[in-house]
């Protein structure tokens, strides 16, 4: 029996990423924000620059919910998903390294603070933390 080069090759493991935005005092529901999902990959010699992929979109609805994105899972310690969520009169959130596990759900809740606040920042983030022995924890 011949093998087929399309016998050989394993589809990419995906898993799951799903947001809810919210007001940040209130805990109430944030419509019409908009969410991009994009794909960072580092590259250069000591890692110096990188390229920016935009991957999906999406708005949530009147319960701040976002549809769910499948993503396949990243394998390359240079490469990491990243979100944002913008909505008017709100600052913006980031959300930088989104873990993706095949099979998996991934869930955030976000929660937006309302522009103009004096003394507050203007933006915020979450950065994920290295994972022992998961290839992110390397110089």
């Amino acid at each position: 029996m011949k093998m087929r080069f399309c016998d050989t090759v394993e589809p990419a493991a995906t898993g799951f990423l799903k947001l809810n935005v919210y007001r940040h005092v209130q805990r109430t529901p944030v419509a019409g924000a908009l969410v991009i999902v994009s794909k960072l990959v580092i590259g250069g010699y000591y890692k110096e620059s990188g390229s920016g992929y935009y991957l999906a979109t999406d708005t949530s609805d009147e319960n701040g919910s976002v549809s769910v994105f499948e993503l396949p899972v990243l394998t390359d310690e240079n490469e990491m998903y990243n979100v944002s969520v913008r909505a008017q009169g709100f600052c913006p959130a980031l959300i930088f390294s989104v873990p993706i596990y095949p099979d998996i759900t991934t869930t955030y809740n976000v929660y937006l603070r309302d522009i103009g606040i004096t003394g507050e920042p203007n933006f915020y983030f979450i950065l994920q933390p290295a994972i022992p022995g998961r290839g992110t924890d390397s110089p």
